[in-house]
């Protein structure tokens, strides 16, 4: 391993803001090194400093910034998407692992898919209880141009989702940089959406949060999500 690139990239990770000094060390770095330096596979040793990275707790924004430090220091650009998308694709596996075993979710945030959010209003109009549930969507404001930055975006928004709602609440990727939560109405739910709206989901943003009663139709809940699955 080269001590020189690696003492460059942690030095440059930590100017940039890395919170966790104590933890940027693990296997994985040497593992990237060697890919970088030694002509190895770059693809793999980015998807396996996402998981250590997702493992030790580190935010995809945070850990996207640390692998573009190494990409800084090695004269070698900016990471490519597709290897950028291993990185995420590694970060979002370890993340999400608990999750794994449910269906119809999406591959990369672990949330469920529109497909099965259809299913799910289906089953609670069916049981007549849909009228005591809403739609918390979450999105960032504007648009966002970078693959990478809508990558991260999406990432920190699923993670945002999950931490405010923990329940049996249906969470589920809406559009590629929007999310949603069909969830209860109860007591509780204006704390769940004021922390969801104080999550920092991109270089100090905050997310977009609307709150929408589902319909008393069916026909017109599946309309909603349709219109919601076309944006961003």
């Amino acid at each position: 391993m080269d001590e020189d690139v690696l003492s460059r990239w942690r030095g440059r990770s930590m100017a940039e803001g890395w919170s966790l000094a104590d933890d940027w060390w693990t296997p994985a770095v040497a593992y990237a090194i060697r890919a970088v330096t030694d002509g190895g596979d770059l693809r793999r040793a980015c998807e396996e400093l996402g998981a250590a990275r997702a493992g030790a707790g580190v935010g995809i924004s945070e850990g996207l910034g640390d692998l573009a430090a190494l990409f800084a220091v090695t004269d070698r650009g900016e990471p490519t998407f597709p290897l950028v998308r291993a990185y995420a694709a590694g970060w979002a596996e370890q993340s999400f692992a608990p999750m794994n075993d449910l269906q119809c979710e999406d591959p990369l945030t672990g949330l469920a898919t529109v497909a099965y959010l259809r299913t799910r209003l289906g089953e609670l109009y069916r049981g007549a209880v849909a009228g005591g549930h809403l739609l918390v969507v979450a999105e960032p404001y504007g648009q966002i141009a970078e693959l990478a930055e809508r990558l991260a975006a999406a990432l920190n928004l699923a993670t945002a989702l999950r931490r405010a709602f923990t329940g049996d609440e249906t969470l589920a990727l809406l559009a590629p940089t929007r999310v949603g939560a069909v969830t209860r109405e109860d007591d509780r739910l204006a704390d769940k959406i004021a922390g969801l709206r104080a999550t920092e989901i991109l270089y100090g943003r905050h997310p977009r949060v609307r709150v929408r009663r589902l319909p008393r139709a069916h026909a017109q809940a599946l309309a909603l999500i349709r219109t919601l699955s076309l944006g961003p």
